[in-house]
């Protein structure tokens, strides 16, 4: 693309994207090869475990008796059932309750469309949003499409954002916090404490932009990878509230808007649906903006998500998620097997986050400047580079390893790296 043509600055700004990208010019790639040769892609987050047929079925029998309302326009916030279904299901697994009339919005595009009319409804040209990094990097492009500016803020893996940290990044134009939960790629799982440090950090702040009349600052609560939390559930950030000086209490809810879908929790990456939850005026400005944008999300999207949030699925979710931690598991263990590689079990999700520093040296003096590059071309195992996540901080020797693959595909992609090690000079 060229200036030249009259194609947008902040377009041409924006890299390629690091896990479309790769997947397809590795497919491209493997279509070449012999079967033994091809390349192992564990760089985009999917997992191989196959989407419920009860979800297809159920999609099936709805186009069969109310194909009227398949072939219609949807309401801009989605339909009412799935508003309603996205509602219980919120407070079967959070126990929290949200309107669905006026807290809820379905969004087209999975969770990125959801952040992305999050933004458009909060963020103008010059304002700042805090990342913390490691994290998942279309956050800071999207910042920059509106004319924002991501804050990236270099946090450990095990630590995450901390109250020091937070307080720092916060100033006069900040109007976004990224969290979250199940970081990518890190697995970082933020418990209710932590949270609820943070947001005594955002209480104090935003109480005082009150008393001055300023705009406050909101949280933007990405929790795509919900269900592939195994253990104790930390609350949202929006159920949490903290004391203030003068004896209240301040609830983040008002400032809070929490967005997920279905995508990596029942497979369904491909119907490109999410949700938001938050107050309702930020739900009423994320709607005006959708209208003008997308107008609603795809029908047979929304009926299929609809079907998958019903209470009987909930075991799918938690099984889905069991499969994957089991692989992650395995693939742990045969990289642990590995002197000086670095690699520690995450909180949540199903990547490792894998640190090959000890062996940059020895690979370099192969010609190879990366870990990413390294795996490619000695182990033939497609993974994603850290130094996508950063934030522009270098992490050239780390990579993200997708675990959601099957069991086999990941015992031999784990063998083919241990190989390649192997191979390396002391």
């Amino acid at each position: 693309m060229h200036k030249s043509r009259g194609i947008s600055d902040a377009v041409l700004a924006l890299p390629e994207s690091a896990t479309h990208g790769t997947t397809a010019k590795l497919a491209a790639l493997n279509r070449q090869l012999a079967p033994e040769d091809r390349i192992i892609d564990l760089s985009i987050g999917a997992l191989d475990t196959p989407t419920d047929p009860r979800i297809d079925a159920g999609v099936t029998e709805f186009i069969r008796t109310r194909p009227d309302v398949v072939h219609a326009f949807a309401p801009v916030k989605g339909f009412p059932f799935l508003r309603e279904s996205v509602a219980a299901r919120a407070a079967r697994l959070h126990g929290i309750d949200y309107d669905p009339d006026t807290e809820i919005m379905v969004t087209p595009g999975g969770v990125k469309g959801a952040i992305a009319v999050t933004f458009h409804a909060l963020l103008d040209p010059g304002d700042e949003v805090v990342i913390p990094v490691p994290n998942w990097p279309h956050y800071a492009d999207m910042v920059r499409l509106h004319g924002a500016v991501p804050v990236t803020v270099p946090v450990p893996a095990e630590d995450g954002l901390t109250p020091p940290a937070l307080r720092a990044a916060l100033t006069g134009r900040t109007k976004i916090v990224v969290l979250g939960d199940c970081i990518n790629p890190t697995g970082k799982v933020y418990s209710t404490a932590e949270l609820t440090a943070l947001a005594q950090v955002v209480a104090e702040h935003n109480t005082r932009r009150e008393a001055q009349g300023d705009s406050p600052v909101h949280v933007l609560f990405d929790t795509p990878y919900e269900a592939h939390i195994l253990g104790e559930r930390p609350r949202l950030f929006a159920a949490i509230d903290v004391p203030l000086a003068d004896g209240g209490r301040c609830s983040m809810r008002p400032w809070t808007t929490w967005v997920t879908g279905p995508g990596k929790t029942y497979g369904m990456h491909g119907d490109r649906i999410g949700y938001l939850c938050g107050p309702p005026d930020i739900v009423e400005a994320a709607a005006r903006a959708q209208v003008n944008l997308t107008s609603f999300a795809s029908t047979y999207g929304q009926i299929a998500t609809h079907v998958a949030l019903r209470p009987e699925m909930d075991e799918v979710a938690t099984e889905r998620a069991r499969t994957a931690r089991a692989n992650l598991e395995s693939m742990l263990r045969e990289l642990q097997q590995v002197p000086s590689l670095r690699v520690r079990r995450p909180q949540g999700g199903y990547f490792l986050f894998v640190d090959l520093s000890a062996y940059a040296d020895a690979y370099r003096r192969h010609g190879h400047v990366s870990a990413e590059q390294f795996l490619l071309a000695e182990a033939r195992v497609a993974g994603i580079s850290g130094s996508h996540f950063s934030g522009g901080t270098p992490m050239d020797h780390w990579v993200r390893v997708n675990c959601g693959r099957d069991g086999a595909l990941l015992t031999e992609a784990g063998t083919r790296i241990r190989d390649a090690l192997a191979r390396l000079e002391p």
